[in-house]
């Protein structure tokens, strides 16, 4: 029987609290990221993959980058732009809420 391929969650991902789009897009960005040739599907492709609207894909996209799970780069090439890569950003913000973190107790 042939293994699947699969994607590991940082479990800090779900400290952000996204909404479900952009957790599909995040996932999606993380299921097509290489350390060597980084990633950069496009927004169509992100769409279809996700079952959401390029529009949503965008929207997601604006949000990841808010967060700062992401950060996109604009590529050129004659004279033009010719795609957009994405590079998933560290996840090691303890807390990424705009309240302070729980107590810690000692016990």
């Amino acid at each position: 029987m042939k293994r699947e391929p699969f994607v590991m969650l940082p479990k800090k991902l779900f400290a952000y609290r996204l909404p479900p789009i952009s957790f599909a897009v995040y996932c999606y960005l993380l299921c097509c990221h290489n350390r060597r040739n980084g990633c950069y599907p496009s927004r169509q492709t992100i769409a279809k993959a996700c079952g959401i609207s390029g529009s949503s894909v965008g929207r997601a996209i604006k949000q990841l980058e808010r967060k700062g799970l992401i950060q996109v780069k604009h590529n050129f090439g004659d004279g033009r732009q010719r795609n957009n890569s994405y590079d998933l950003l560290p996840l090691d913000t303890p807390w990424v809420h705009d309240e302070p973190p729980p107590p810690v107790t000692e016990q």
